[in-house]
C-alpha cells in the first residue's frame, strides 16, 4: 500500500512539474516554460507562481531580459537549486547586463544572479573604451577680422565593433570594415555626420566617460585651394572614451 501510495505521489509531482506556465508580459509578448524550469530555485517568486498558476500576467517586465533570465534557469542551473558548471553566454550583441541582474534579483533568483554575475566579470564588455578622433578646419576671414565656424572632415571612430555598434547604430559608416566580428577592434569605422556634440551625446547615453584628451596645435595650412589673404588653420584632435559596467 505505501508503495502504491509512493508511486502516485511521484507520478502527480511529475505531472505537476510537466505543466506549461505562460507569462504575459510587455508589448503583449508571451513566454511559456515548463514547471520544473520554474521550480528549481525553490524560494523564488518563479517557483512561488509556478505551484499556484498556469498563467501569470507580468506585463510591467521586459521580454527580452526575462528569456534570457528563463534560457539561464534552465540551461545553468540543476533540480535542487545548485549550479550544473555550465557558463550563460547571453546573444551576441547583448550589453544590458545591469537591467538582467536586476531582473534576477526582482524574482528571487539568487543562484541565477551569481552565473549572470560571472559570466559578466568574465565578458569583455565590462570594460569598453572607444575613441574618437577628428580633422578640423578654422578659417580666419580676410584680414582676419573674422573667424568662421569650425568645419570638420569627418569624425573617426576606434574600439571593438560591436561596442561601436552598440553606441553609434545608423550613424556608424562601416564600409571600410563591412564585415568586422563584433568581437575585433576596429579604426576604420567613421560617423555618417560631422558633429563632435552629437557624438558626445551619444557616448554619454550609453554610460560612456571621457578619461582623456589629445590635440595637435593649430597650424597654418599650406592647401592650395586656399586663398592667401584667408589662411586657414588646422588641427588634430581625440577624445578617448570608457565605459565600467
Amino acid at each position: 500500500m505505501n508503495s502504491q501510495k509512493r508511486i502516485i505521489t511521484n507520478a502527480t509531482n511529475s505531472s505537476q512539474k510537466q505543466r506549461i506556465i505562460r507569462f504575459r508580459l510587455s508589448n503583449g509578448r508571451n513566454i511559456e516554460s515548463f514547471a520544473e524550469v520554474l521550480l528549481r530555485e525553490e524560494n523564488s517568486r518563479l517557483a512561488e507562481w509556478a505551484t499556484k498558476q498556469n498563467f501569470v500576467d507580468c506585463s510591467h517586465r521586459d521580454p527580452k531580459i526575462f528569456r534570457l533570465l528563463i534560457n539561464c534557469l534552465r540551461q545553468c542551473v540543476a533540480p535542487g537549486g545548485i549550479s550544473n558548471g555550465k557558463k550563460f553566454i547571453p546573444p551576441e550583441e547583448f550589453t544590458d547586463w545591469r537591467s538582467l541582474l536586476s531582473e534576477a534579483r526582482y524574482w528571487g533568483l539568487s543562484v541565477v544572479e551569481r552565473i549572470i554575475r560571472d559570466a559578466l566579470n568574465a565578458s569583455s564588455t565590462a570594460v569598453s573604451t572607444i575613441t574618437i578622433g577628428y580633422h578640423g578646419t578654422l578659417a580666419a576671414g580676410r584680414g582676419g577680422f573674422e573667424v568662421n565656424f569650425r568645419r570638420v572632415d569627418r569624425i573617426m571612430i576606434c574600439g571593438k565593433a560591436r561596442a561601436c555598434r552598440e553606441v553609434f547604430g545608423r550613424f556608424l559608416n562601416e564600409t571600410r570594415d563591412w564585415n568586422m566580428d563584433s568581437q575585433r577592434y576596429t579604426s576604420r569605422f567613421y560617423l555618417t555626420h560631422q558633429f563632435v556634440e552629437q557624438a558626445f551625446d551619444a557616448l554619454a547615453a550609453k554610460r560612456y566617460k571621457l578619461v582623456s584628451s589629445n590635440c595637435s596645435g593649430p597650424s597654418l595650412s599650406n592647401a592650395k585651394n586656399v586663398v592667401e589673404d584667408e589662411p586657414s588653420f588646422a588641427h588634430y584632435r581625440q577624445h578617448v572614451f570608457t565605459r565600467y559596467m
